[in-house]
């Protein structure tokens, strides 16, 4: 006797659940930069996104995804951790804002990272004028091309 056709799509359910189930969710990832977070202006400064082995490509976000950059360019940092380096090489006030990573591993992309908050700083003429931090999260960046970020 062949089986019910109800009993068959539940069957294919519960299998589908538990594969599901196996696979689990990527881990996340995190952000750091290099040296710091709040950069002289003209500095360079480098994104480090760090996620488990394995990951085929890291992605770097700004601000609400209009602007990224992938890069292939991935190291074991360790058995157990890849990374890629993501470098501006001169800081300007337009570089300031939040930054994030994910990641792209076995067919699907990661969770994102949490925010960075990039700060530009002005340094001023003269040792006894204080230090201006310029731009800040807020605000948006034209257009929506890949680009304004140089891979290594």
């Amino acid at each position: 006797m062949s089986p019910h056709p109800t009993a068959l799509l539940g069957l294919v359910l519960c299998l589908a659940q538990t594969i599901h189930t196996q696979e689990g969710a990527l881990p996340r990832p995190s952000i750091s930069a290099e040296p710091g977070t709040t950069i002289p202006r003209g500095s360079r400064v480098t994104f480090v996104c760090r996620g488990p082995a394995g990951v085929q490509t890291f992605r770097l976000e700004r601000e609400s995804r209009s602007k990224y950059n992938d890069t292939n360019d991935v190291s074991q940092a360790s058995s157990s951790e890849s990374e890629a380096r993501f470098r501006i090489d001169s800081v300007s006030e337009d570089s300031a804002g939040c930054y994030r990573c994910l990641y792209f591993k076995s067919s699907r992309w990661s969770e994102h990272s949490d925010y960075l908050e990039l700060l530009v700083k002005e340094t001023s003429g003269g040792p006894d004028s204080p230090d201006t931090e310029l731009g800040s999260s807020a605000g948006t960046m034209p257009g929506t091309e890949a680009s304004g970020f140089d891979a290594p």
